[in-house]
């Protein structure tokens, strides 16, 4: 311990000559971009390379389809350690399903075994236990999905080791209950196979097809489903809230492209998802600084019905900000409270929690001036140890400080809301209120003076430099004998007018990462992640509505520590 295992997923693999398989026009690059993948895998010095499936592009129909296995092994077969291949659909055959794709082949089963060796297998590491799964034939019924089936109930029973699973379909996108498509497994296959691994505590399962990166839950097992190295499944575009930025409609998507480093410890496991095809793909170092979430974690979206799914629905998940999260290296994030509510964002928090990354939430202050039993008892439940932030009007300040006396909850930090540089004494009467205390605020000192409130919210307005006004929030915060949660501003535009100055927002992210390493003893966090692209006060971010990252991203990660 601990152990290293690179996962691969997706790499379509084709005849290094236009056998008529190339619908487009990056088709064509695929062999190269493996390659690319392949020597990044080579330098990440891995214990052991687990390949997800659709190794190759050509089905194991096509006479194209053993002379594509022996480029693949040509890339893959040499990287310095070992590789275990799990069976994908393009391999041998896909499950059943309303796409016009051929099911189980046995000339792609045999070609399978004799380039790479049996479809279903365990091995073992010190502390660990990995099993490979062929996905392709849980819902078969055969002499050979039989015998899968016999043999992965008996081998999970006896494993004695932490168990980690590897196959190629996942087994649900968004719900153990949802309806079967072309990515999930069957309803009855699923329950067996999610009950099974619950039942014999798997860890964690890993799975491709999809072709981008989904996390789930299901009891106390983790589920990824990874990105393709290869291309990017267009459908999926219809998660964001743009049309998609390459020029295949979604199928092109070289910066979501990827390959994943799987760290096994004694005490957990550890999953980095690797973007080849930009610069600084691997996370960069820990920063002090944190992010607010506008836009929910683990936003749902329908996908039109047609293409692989002609006769159902189905329903994604959009996992991109967790993963902007951990990839940016960021130390917290701000979600309001009542997000807590959705199980599906409590297990992403948790992901985020094991990767050091700590969750602040805030709700606006009530008619007495503190929490409401209802608002406690979802804290109680599901908030840990979450920073609360009470966002309060100026006018609700008063009744605030009188309250605070008889408080017996958690510590709670202090935040208001209202106009900017309004005084305090004139009353809420701006319908596009800002966040955060001014330094000089008057009525922080009688505020502090309850025990309750061990931090205050300080609004970093823009324009304005970053470092000096946290110094200030930092400075008061130590004399009222609190701390300071410093909420720097995107810089805005007008109501009307969207700010589209990208230089200006990375110099000013840039600032913030920089007063988040001069003041450690404050929290310094961006109001924004993703573009405000539409409603009032539209302004650009670090990331595009088509999930592109923005030249403020790339300075955050580059600016040194």
């Amino acid at each position: 311990m601990p152990h290293t295992i690179a996962l691969v997923t997706d790499t379509h693999v084709r005849v290094p000559y236009d056998d008529g398989q190339r619908a487009f026009p990056s088709d064509a690059g695929h062999n190269d971009r493996n390659r690319i993948v392949a020597e990044m895998i080579r330098g990440m010095k891995p214990d052991l390379i687990v390949h997800l499936g659709d190794v190759v592009h050509p089905i194991p129909t096509l006479s194209t389809h053993v002379e594509a296995l022996r480029v693949a092994d040509e890339i893959y077969g040499d990287l310095g350690c070992p590789i275990v291949v799990v069976p994908g659909n393009h391999d041998v055959g896909d499950k059943r399903t309303t796409a016009n794709a051929p099911a189980q082949v046995q000339q792609g089963r045999d070609a399978f075994r004799e380039r790479w060796g049996a479809p279903f297998q365990s091995l073992d590491l010190p502390g660990a236990h990995l099993v490979i799964v062929d996905g392709t034939l849980l819902e078969a019924e055969t002499e050979e999905g039989d015998a899968q089936r016999a043999w992965l109930a008996q081998d999970l029973a006896d494993a004695s080791k932490r168990t980690f699973v590897f196959t190629h379909y996942p087994p649900f996108l968004c719900t153990a209950d949802e309806p079967e498509h072309y990515d999930n497994l069957g309803p009855s296959t699923r329950a067996w196979l999610l009950q099974l691994c619950t039942t014999h505590g798997v860890e964690a399962l890993f799975s491709g097809h999809v072709h981008r990166f989904f996390y789930n839950r299901h009891g106390d097992m983790d589920l990824y489903s990874l990105p393709s190295a290869a291309f990017t499944r267009p459908e999926y575009a219809a998660l964001r809230r743009v049309p998609p930025a390459d020029a295949e409609h979604g199928r092109d998507d070289r910066p979501h492209l990827g390959v994943s480093l799987l760290t096994i410890t004694d005490t957990g496991h550890e999953l980095q998802v690797m973007r080849p095809f930009v610069a600084q793909p691997r996370p960069g170092p820990r920063r002090r600084l944190g992010v607010w979430l506008r836009h929910r974690l683990g936003r749902t979206a329908e996908l039109p019905y047609g293409d692989l799914d002609a006769l159902t629905r189905k329903v994604a998940r959009d996992d991109a900000a967790l993963l902007h999260v951990l990839d940016l290296g960021l130390s917290r994030i701000r979600i309001p409270l009542t997000d807590l509510q959705d199980e599906a964002v409590r297990h992403r928090l948790a992901l985020l929690a094991r990767h050091g990354v700590a969750t602040g939430v805030f709700s606006a202050a009530s008619a007495s001036g503190l929490p409401t039993d209802d608002e406690r008892a979802l804290y109680d439940a599901h908030g840990g140890d979450a920073e609360w932030e009470v966002v309060a009007r100026p006018r609700d300040l008063e009744r605030i400080r009188s309250a605070l006396a008889s408080w017996t909850g958690p510590a709670l930090t202090l935040g208001r809301i209202g106009k900017p540089h309004d005084g305090g004494d004139s009353g809420y009467h701006s319908h596009f209120p800002r966040e955060g205390f001014a330094p000089d605020d008057p009525a922080l000192d009688e505020l502090c003076r309850a025990s309750a409130v061990t931090r205050i919210a300080f609004r970093i307005g823009s324009p304005g430099e970053v470092a000096p006004q946290v110094a200030a929030a930092a400075q008061r915060a130590e004399a009222l004998g609190v701390g300071a949660t410093c909420h720097v501003e995107i810089p805005w535009g007008t109501e009307s007018e969207r700010q589209v100055d990208d230089e200006v927002v990375a110099a000013r992210c840039v600032q913030a990462v920089r007063a988040a390493e001069a003041h450690p003893s404050a929290r310094v966090l961006l109001d924004l992640l993703f573009d405000k692209d539409r409603g009032y006060w539209p302004r650009n971010a670090l990331i595009d509505g088509a999930d592109q990252r923005r030249a403020a991203y790339d300075a955050i990660k580059t600016a040194p520590p």
